[in-house]
Order: C-alpha cells, then sequence, then structure tokens
C-alpha cells in the first residue's frame, strides 16, 4: 500500500499547507520476498526473506516467513514473535514486539518484551525498547531508490539500536542497520524484492 499524503489546513494568514506522509500497515501474501545484501564483523552475507505462509504460531494469526535456515514468526502488525530452527522454537518474544500503525513522522511508542532463549540453557531477559518515526527519506539500495519511513529502536536496558527504513512501496524494508544487538553489529540494503 502507498504511503498515504494528507493534506492539512496551514496557518490561514500565510495560505501556507503542510503535506504529511502516513504508511498503512501492509498485508502479505505467500510468495514475496526480500533479498539483502549485508555485512557483519565476520564478512559480508546475502539473505533472502520469504513469506511462506500466514497461519497460527501459538493461536496467534501471523506470517512464517523463511531466512537462510531459519524460520521466523511476525504478527500482523510485523511484530517479532519467534525464531524457529527444525520445528523447534529457539527464541520467543512475549508479547511481540508489534509495530503501531499507521507510520508517521514524529510517532513514538515503547514495548517491554520477555525474551526466550532456548539453546543448551535457556536464558530469559526483559528488555523495554523505545521506538521512533525518525523521517522521511529518499533511500538508494542496489534494488532502485524509495522513499523510506526511518524508524528507530532502541533498547534501555542493553543500549542496543536498531534503525530500520520502511518502504511502503515494497511493503518492508529497504534498509537495515543494528548496534549491539544480541545478534551483533550489522548492516542490509535491499537487493530484490516481490510483493504482491
Amino acid at each position: 500500500m502507498l504511503a498515504l499524503a494528507i493534506l492539512l489546513p496551514g496557518c490561514e494568514s500565510s495560505g501556507v499547507s503542510h503535506t504529511v506522509q502516513i504508511a498503512e500497515r501492509p498485508t502479505w501474501a505467500a510468495g514475496d520476498f526480500w533479498t539483502y545484501r549485508g555485512r557483519r564483523p565476520t564478512g559480508p552475507y546475502t539473505i533472502t526473506r520469504k513469506v511462506l505462509r500466514e497461519g497460527l504460531f501459538e493461536k496467534r494469526p501471523a506470517y512464517e516467513i523463511e531466512a537462510g535456515d531459519a524460520h521466523y514468526w511476525y504478527t500482523r502488525q510485523l511484530g517479532y514473535l519467534a525464531r524457529t530452527n527444525g520445528g523447534r522454537t529457539t527464541r520467543l518474544a512475549t508479547p511481540p514486539e508489534d509495530w503501531q500503525w499507521p507510520l508517521q513522522v514524529g510517532k513514538s511508542w515503547s514495548a517491554t518484551v520477555t525474551w526466550t532463549d532456548h539453546g543448551e540453557k535457556e536464558r530469559e531477559f526483559v528488555l523495554t525498547s523505545v521506538w521512533t518515526v525518525e523521517g522521511y527519506e529518499t533511500v538508494k539500495t542496489p534494488a532502485g531508490t524509495f522513499k523510506a519511513f526511518k524508524v528507530s529502536r532502541r533498547e534501555i536496558e542493553s543500549g542496543a539500536s536498531e534503525e530500520f527504513w520502511y518502504s511502503p512501496a515494497v511493503k518492508g524494508w529497504v534498509k537495515l542497520r543494528g548496534t549491539h544487538t544480541a545478534d551483533g553489529d550489522y548492516e542490509e540494503e535491499l537487493t530484490a524484492s516481490s510483493v504482491r
């Protein structure tokens, strides 16, 4: 769904009007995919995230996404819900960290989530993140040039931060960047996509 331009009445004395960009919640479909070129301290990589289906994860409507060897589950609000490997849940977010739609520059929200990692030893930690829609920018990527909402996510306890550039034209992220995240530092940019 393309960003909607809404004309707001400006100051009557100057006759100026302001345009506000808004992004409504997208709907994903089986077969939608986004391919990214990324960098981590360990080196470059390429990853494709593909929507396999819309279904239920622990009784919650969600999208199942294939990304390399792992499958991820996202809510309809594109909130991170879980990661699974071989049918086994390896990371779970309770409640899921939902995006708050519609997006509009200046909007912010917070979320407190219990993260559970199921590895050799189960670990559980509670983190509060603050989200802010910082801007509406033109972003150049190998897949093309897009108008995108820059959304930042900062964890209060850990100091980790992530930045997402969400483009309504591709119903997803055209650029991502993370610092001090649980999975390390990274940067990704879109190289190809197909959405319905």
